[in-house]
């Protein structure tokens, strides 16, 4: 197994957290991780990155860092998808009915985020070589920003695991596979859906 998985981990975790206090904690969580899931194999991590992405998205409680100080939520522009993706995403937009402003600038920032990162050219070295590592980089983006930063509380939302569940696993797929244009192409698409149903537009 390739390093791709702790790759994404590490460059989510420095963009969020670069001047944090807190990134020798979660560059040592991010390595442990890493390490285990080449211990165990292909099934279990192909497995185990599906069930921490609806973990985060649904608000199943993971390990915490030490509180952060509250901050402000940006605002957010993020532009109109097809009406096929508005479709998709419409069970997200249900899903987050409830949520306050702030709340939903932090959704729609973190998930837009992730699309620009995706969709950066390449380095010689890629970061995001499967399906694997952008799903690792989906769940630690979350967790940082939604869980951490937002501090929303498990559990809070009904129905948001289910329906980020849908429209990722319809861009990314269950199966490890090599990242190609076109799955980069879905992702980045899907990003950008979720994020705009976050800020009350689906």
């Amino acid at each position: 197994m390739n390093d791709s998985l702790l790759r994404a981990c590490c460059v989510i975790a420095a963009a969020a957290l670069a001047a944090s206090p807190y990134w020798a904690e979660i560059r040592a969580a991010a390595e442990r991780a890493a390490k285990a899931v080449r211990a165990n194999g292909g099934g279990v991590m192909r497995w185990g990155a599906v069930a921490l992405l609806l973990a985060v998205a649904s608000g199943v409680q993971l390990p915490r860092l030490p509180k952060m100080p509250s901050v402000s939520a940006p605002t957010v522009n993020v532009e109109t998808p097809s009406v096929e993706m508005q479709t998709k995403v419409a069970g997200i937009a249900r899903a987050l009915a409830g949520a306050n402003p702030a709340e939903r600038a932090i959704w729609a920032s973190v998930w837009e985020k992730a699309a620009v990162v995706v969709a950066a050219p390449e380095g010689k070295e890629p970061v995001f070589t499967d399906s694997r590592s952008l799903r690792g980089f989906t769940v630690l983006s979350l967790d940082i920003a939604w869980r951490r930063l937002g501090g929303i509380q498990p559990g809070t939302m009904p129905g948001l695991r289910e329906a980020v569940e849908a429209v990722m696993s319809e861009a990314v797929g269950l199966d490890v596979k090599p990242v190609d244009p076109e799955m980069k192409r879905r992702y980045v698409e899907a990003c950008r859906a979720i994020a705009w149903a976050g800020i009350g537009r689906g």
